[in-house]
């Protein structure tokens, strides 16, 4: 009986595509954890710290990005292709990639003032031009990767897309690592990335070309550079602009943390809590293929099986927090002995931090749904606010947890960012799906 249960359940198409999906965040993961490992060791740990503000700031800068706009899309355009609605496709392609162009541009500028900044904050101009090439390359690459990525999500070729979302990390995390071995340190851990993401941009245009092949309602890559010079950028700017908002702000809680934490504390220290913050989230970005389905299934409930989406919205988090608590139990028993022989001694420190981690990420499954279901509902506005608010009194609070128990106020920080804003989105959204079905108005 279990075996016929599991074997209807992975014949389940979402199901299946899940499963191709957290494959190649495995091996992205994989890929991600090995070159960390590697270039810490080679780094040690002062350096690496540096090397993680770098990366801090350049995660910092990119919420320019407008990196939130595919989620927005995404609606848009899953009922364009089932509508088989071709100019419409063209005209959310041509402003997904014009919204990609403007705002990396914006990025880049903000980029190059950013050694200004870095002075002030740590005392060395260095950590901001180093994030230079960072966000450039990603401003580069994120103008066709993400429609690429949604293209193949829209038309179901999930294994593709998984192949694509894997080389994103092969490439950027390997051409760094092979960088740092041949002795060029921080700065070569940053050209690989800038190299990696030209590349990256390169195969992006290559498999959008082969995908207007392959299905006639795809618009060429001639006809997507025409819509985007003379398509208006307000045709879904007013939609996209909030879902943008909101995926950035919460982009923000995962780089905030370790710049707050620089500016209190030595770079050595800052070392030990992003490999610890940095451990635990790798084992939860497994959870990033459950939302990335749920963004194109949500509205398709929506439309057909309105009164199943409490249900349905209820399973997903229910999903999220088993999965979160195990892979967050996995990864910290094993931490002990996977620091020991992957870090070195030198790296010991960040083990009891690891272990202060655990309510993080045992609860971070909870928000899996929440940011599929607030676009589904057209309530982005709620989730923003709510996000802000929480930031809003929590940076303060955690500059004051920081100074009194310097990395212990830290991990104190994190965890009541995530677990409030999550915990109160969840319980917004459960209620008012249940009110809205109550009173059978459609959701």
């Amino acid at each position: 009986m279990p075996f016929l249960y599991i074997r209807q359940l992975i014949e389940h198409r979402f199901v299946r595509s899940v499963l191709f999906l957290q494959i190649g965040s495995m091996i992205g993961t994989f890929v991600q954890a090995a070159a960390g490992i590697f270039i810490a060791r080679i780094l040690q740990p002062e350096l690496f710290g540096i090397y993680s503000l770098v990366f801090g700031v350049a995660g910092v800068i990119s919420f320019l990005l407008g990196t939130g706009a595919q989620d927005a899309m995404s609606t848009i355009l899953a009922a364009a292709h089932a509508q088989r609605n071709a100019q419409e496709i063209e005209k959310a392609f041509g402003f997904l990639v014009k919204i990609a162009i403007v705002f990396g541009c914006i990025a880049l500028f903000t980029a190059i003032a950013s050694p200004i900044v870095t002075q002030w904050l740590y005392g060395s101009a260095l950590i901001g031009m180093y994030a230079v090439p960072i966000v450039a390359g990603s401003a580069l690459s994120t103008v066709f990767f993400l429609a690429t990525l949604l293209g193949l999500q829209i038309t179901g070729a999930i294994r593709t897309m998984t192949g694509l979302m894997a080389l994103d990390q092969i490439l950027r995390f390997s051409l760094s690592l092979f960088f740092v071995w041949l002795g060029y340190g921080v700065v070569g851990a940053v050209a690989g990335q800038f190299i990696g993401a030209v590349l990256l941009f390169a195969v992006s245009i290559w498999m959008w070309q082969r995908l207007s092949k392959h299905d006639s309602l795809f618009p060429s890559l001639s006809k997507v550079i025409h819509e985007v010079r003379q398509g208006s950028i307000r045709t879904y700017l007013r939609f996209t602009a909030w879902v943008m908002f909101d995926r950035n702000v919460s982009a923000l809680f995962m780089s905030l943390p370790v710049l707050v934490v620089g500016a209190y504390v030595s770079v050595t220290e800052v070392g030990y809590f992003k490999l610890a913050f940095g451990y635990v989230n790798l084992a939860l970005s497994l959870l990033g293929p459950v939302s990335t389905m749920l963004n194109v299934e949500f509205p398709k409930k929506k439309l057909s099986e309105t009164h199943q989406l409490r249900g349905a919205f209820l399973k997903a988090t229910k999903f999220g927090v088993f999965v979160s608590l195990a892979l967050t139990t996995a990864a910290i028993s094993v931490s002990p002995l996977a620091f020991r022989v992957l870090y070195g001694e030198n790296y010991l420190p960040s083990i009891p931090y690891i272990f202060g981690l655990y309510m993080y990420g045992a609860l971070f499954g909870v928000g899996v749904a929440l940011g599929p279901m607030w676009r589904a509902l057209d309530k982005v506005r709620t989730s923003i606010f709510i996000n802000v608010l929480t930031l809003g009194i929590g940076i303060p609070a955690g500059i004051i947890l920081i100074k009194e128990f310097h990395l212990w106020g830290a991990v104190a920080m994190v965890t009541i960012l995530y677990t409030v804003s999550h915990a109160v989105s969840f319980l917004y959204l459960a209620r008012n799906l249940k009110s809205l079905e109550s009173e059978g108005y459609p959701v």
